[in-house]
């Protein structure tokens, strides 16, 4: 907090700076005029009702590292920083919970949680750029949501300061609290539109004994996202299922070939037996990768991410599992008859692919965006477009939402921030 007659300029008493058009909000275009930076609950509920007294609107950030996804912000007058809400508050190691603050980045999270053997259960791209309030709001996974879960899943409680001001905790510190846990639901994945959070209580879960990751060649992502199925019908219990194009396997050092990506965590035992029994499904083709376990694991985890200094389009198309193989085959095509080079990855198993188009003219990229969407809910799927190329950034809608969801959601918007001073404008149906 700042001294009663400082001349430092300051919003609801929070020392503010000024803002950088390189900095956290530069994705989603838009520079506001100052930047609050918050370092207690406190602060955060004076920030959040100062902008509402003033008719302004704010923007919550922690590193910047989705703000591109949604929307970009109708109005950003101001922009409220986490990242100075950097403590890990509690770590019950023995009830397997942890308590942590919204600006605290996962990579931090993770060394802290390593120094008791433990570990989050998910894994989205740029540990080191996303934080805790980043990861919420924008429901981020990566490779392991095939075996964990999403976000949602290891939320017990969220302490949230809503649009209007009010301070809401909601959930518990234990695993066997679901009071309020719906609260959660809400919050994750609604891109900051909702409520700012102050922090978060997750279920953690022992770092495994032993990782190891096979790689097994195939001719296209379509035929490795077909591996996938066959070893999930064999039952080979893995952590991750990654398809990966040929680009990104050569990383994996597979040569000149696509490759069904097979992660196995746990105790050694397990590991092992697993590992035979993988080899012998795949008639001895997938073979260990020699690189390190965590170097492998990043290099998919980025896959979500793939080259996001590009002004390209980038999707995250979900289908029901036993469609996605014929869709990928048709969105490659799809893409060629444009005249685009398209890139794909996907949690093989879970119906879950992640696209890229390279920059290119606009009008093709937009009739494929459409393409995607309109032949993924003819599947009964959806598309999110996470990046949209500039020239498009005000066109394509990112969400694809319209009709009932809308207007459930302008409800819920109605009831948490009344006055629209969180984000407006990103979210779906432009809320």
């Amino acid at each position: 907090m700042t001294a009663a007659g400082s001349a430092e300029p300051q919003l609801g008493g929070v020392k503010t700076v000024a803002s950088d058009a390189q900095g956290p909000l530069g994705a989603s275009g838009v520079t506001p005029s100052a930047t609050a930076v918050v370092e207690s609950a406190d602060d955060v509920v004076e920030v959040v009702r100062a902008a509402g007294a003033a008719g302004a609107a704010l923007v919550a950030t922690g590193c910047g590292a989705r703000m591109s996804v949604g929307w970009p912000p109708a109005r950003c007058d101001y922009a409220l920083s986490t990242r100075r809400l950097d403590r890990v508050l509690e770590h019950r190691a023995e009830d397997l919970t942890v308590t942590v603050e919204a600006g605290v980045t996962l990579d931090e999270l993770d060394r802290a949680l390593a120094e008791r053997g433990q570990c989050l259960p998910f894994d989205p791209a740029e540990p080191d750029r996303t934080t805790i309030g980043g990861l919420i709001a924008a429901d981020a996974c990566g490779p392991l949501r095939h075996s964990t879960g999403k976000v949602r899943d290891s939320l017990l409680g969220l302490d949230v300061v809503m649009g209007s001001g009010e301070r809401l905790r909601a959930g518990g510190k234990v695993v066997k609290n679901v009071a309020g846990y719906d609260i959660g639901k809400l919050l994750v994945g609604s891109v900051g539109t909702l409520g700012v959070v102050v922090s978060a209580t997750f279920k953690t879960r022992p770092r495994p004994q032993r990782e190891t990751i096979l790689a097994w060649p195939q001719a296209t992502v379509a035929a490795a996202i077909e591996a996938a199925f066959e070893l999930d019908r064999a039952g080979v219990g893995a952590a991750f299922l990654e398809a990966v194009p040929a680009a990104r396997s050569e990383a994996l050092g597979i040569d000149g070939a696509a490759a069904l990506v097979v992660g196995l965590q746990g105790f050694a035992a397990d590991v092992s037996a697993q590992s035979r029994r993988l080899e012998e499904l795949s008639r001895g083709q997938a073979k260990e990768v020699a690189s390190a376990a965590q170097l492998v694991a990043t290099a998919l985890r980025d896959c979500a991410v793939l080259e996001p200094e590009r002004d390209s389009l980038r999707s995250r198309v979900a289908l029901p599992p036993s469609e996605l193989a014929g869709w990928v085959d048709r969105a490659v095509g799809e893409a060629g008859t444009r005249g685009l080079a398209i890139e794909v990855c996907a949690h093989a198993a879970i119906g879950v692919a992640r696209i890229q188009v390279a920059p290119a003219e606009g009008a093709a990229t937009g009739l494929l965006a459409e393409w995607m969407r309109s032949s993924a809910r003819a599947l009964g799927g959806w598309v999110i477009h996470e990046s949209v190329p500039a020239a498009l950034r005000r066109d394509l809608d990112p969400w694809g939402q319209s009709g009932v969801v809308v207007e459930l959601m302008r409800g819920v918007k109605r009831v948490f921030d009344p006055e629209g001073v969180l984000s407006p404008g990103r979210f779906v149906g432009g809320i």
